[in-house]
């Protein structure tokens, strides 16, 4: 029975000798991991197809990714949007579905294309299906303008009351005036906040929400640039036959909105 106690009583005190000896020793250096990225799992580019909507109306578009490091991305880009004065008021007949929207001069379509970088943040933090990143791109756009109405006399305002001016100019519908469109050159640009779907990396799925804005030097006439002068009555002034007109909007530089988009496509090595 002693030469048990005693054989018990060594080996308790054999362990906790070594257990205090391991507790001095240097701990064991763990290895950080590296969160999944497009670039180690060897996927290098990407292209996806363009949902978006703003304050102008909804576009499309397609943008084309590379991969250069594990969380920074190039992307080329090109959209189809349009383009509307920020002062522009839509009125809606409910009865026959037609739509006006007075003082408007033209519709303008717009084509940007733009070349950025991608940038993931939080990647230790935040899982792999669920990649926050950020995004600047800047670019050259072609805008295009065509009439609204059918500006018969040329005066930049459309008489629309046959009671109060001696012609009636209707509206062109979407797809008429073309012919008498103009082209414009200016600069777009966009700073953007999102977020990458999906852990399978092959599969391009992403939402992001920004600002874009486009800035055409020479200005773009999407609202009338004249209006009617009227007398002490408020009855438009006629002299010779024609409608006497004054100033109205000025062409208009600066546009820029707020805007959402989706992004569906895949990745490829």
């Amino acid at each position: 029975m002693k030469k048990l106690f005693l054989l018990s009583l060594a080996t308790i005190t054999l362990i906790c000798t070594t257990n205090l000896f391991a507790q001095f020793g240097e701990p064991e250096v763990r290895k950080k991991e590296i969160p999944k990225n497009l670039y180690d799992e060897g996927y290098k580019s990407g292209f996806g197809f363009i949902f978006g909507a703003n304050d102008f109306g909804f576009g499309v578009g397609g943008q084309y990714r590379k991969v250069i490091t594990r969380y920074t991305e190039a992307h080329l880009t090109f959209r189809i949007n349009g383009i509307k004065d920020p002062r522009e008021q839509t009125f809606i007949d409910y009865f026959f579905g037609t739509k006006t929207v007075p003082d408007k001069y033209q519709r303008v379509i717009s084509f940007p294309l733009s070349i950025g970088l991608k940038k993931r943040f939080f990647a230790q933090e935040v899982s792999d299906n669920f990649r926050f990143f950020g995004s600047v791109s800047g670019g050259p756009v072609m805008a295009f303008s065509y009439p609204y109405f059918n500006d018969q006399n040329d005066n930049g305002f459309r008489e629309n009351d046959p009671q109060l001016y001696q012609s009636f100019e209707r509206t062109n519908d979407i797809f008429t005036g073309w012919k008498d469109g103009n082209w414009h050159l200016g600069a777009t640009g966009s700073a953007e906040i999102g977020i990458d779907f999906n852990s399978n990396f092959s599969r391009l799925q992403s939402m992001t929400f920004g600002y874009n804005f486009y800035y055409f030097a020479n200005g773009l006439q999407i609202l009338e640039p004249s209006k009617p002068l009227t007398d002490q009555n408020n009855f438009p002034r006629y002299q010779g036959g024609q409608l006497q007109t004054t100033t109205s909007y000025e062409p208009k530089s600066y546009y820029g909105s707020a805007q959402i988009s989706f992004v569906f496509g895949w990745m490829w090595d």
